[in-house]
This record gives structure tokens, sequence and C-alpha cells, in this order.
């Protein structure tokens, strides 16, 4: 699986979802259901790597269906904010491909981070949504 912005750029195209930059005070992106738009702040963003994964997250909010307003409580935004990550985590960091990097000797999360195109911090949560939450081995099925 090729895993860069452009691919991301298309699927969200496929899906009739628009980027379009935007400066916010406080945070990098925000997704609105209604409008099937992503805004994101591309001056606060270090590298393509968080770029890919900001908008992999975002689009893991459509894919799950998982939105919140700014009313809502706290742990109804970080259930949507879980839900999104867990869908773009499916989509973008299949586990036979992450079993398969893995097979190869490539295990240190900054490693793998590279082979898919995420942050760290996003492959952490990868590794721990499989392992942890799953419950399934991250190394290859004999």
């Amino acid at each position: 699986m090729k895993h860069n912005l452009n691919q991301v750029y298309q699927d969200l195209e496929k899906e009739n979802i628009t980027v379009l930059p935007y400066q916010f005070r406080h945070i990098k992106s925000v997704s609105l259901k209604e409008e099937k738009v992503v805004g994101i702040d591309q001056s606060k963003i270090e590298d393509c790597a968080e770029e890919y994964t900001i908008l992999i997250h975002e689009k893991g909010h459509f894919d799950s269906g998982a939105f919140y307003t700014a009313e809502c409580p706290y742990l109804l935004r970080e259930q949507a904010e879980y839900r999104a990550d867990r869908a773009a985590i499916l989509q973008y960091i299949p586990l036979e491909e992450l079993r398969e990097y893995i097979s190869r000797g490539i295990v240190e999360l900054w490693e793998l981070a590279e082979q898919f195109g995420v942050t760290e911090v996003f492959m952490k949560k990868a590794v721990s949504y499989y392992r942890d939450t799953l419950g399934i081995s991250l190394y290859p099925q004999r």
C-alpha cells in the first residue's frame, strides 16, 4: 500500500470531502460533517508525516460518523476522537501490512511510523489498538 499525501487527498476527493486551508487560533484541523469539509492550518504543521496523520484522522471522522460540537461534553469528544483514530488505523495501517513490516525486523515505533508515513504518536496508537485493545498478536501468523 502506498502511504503518501497524494493518496489521502485523492481518497478525500473521491468522497467529495473538500480540504481547505484555514488559520485557526488553537487547533490544527477540523472536520465539518454537513459541509463535508476539512479545514487545515498548514502554518501549524511540521512535516508531511504530521499532515498525513491529520488528514487520515479527519477522514476517520467521516468514515466513522464520529463528529461533535464545541458544546459536547469532554467524554463524547474523546469517544469521537477515538472512533476517528480507529477508522484511520483500520484503513491506513492494516494489520497484515503491519505484521509484514514486523516480520522483516522493522519493530521500532519510529521505523514503523516512517513506513506508514504517520507520526510516531499515531503509530503508537495503532500498535496499542491492535495489540492492547483487540488483543491481536502483531507477529505474522503461521
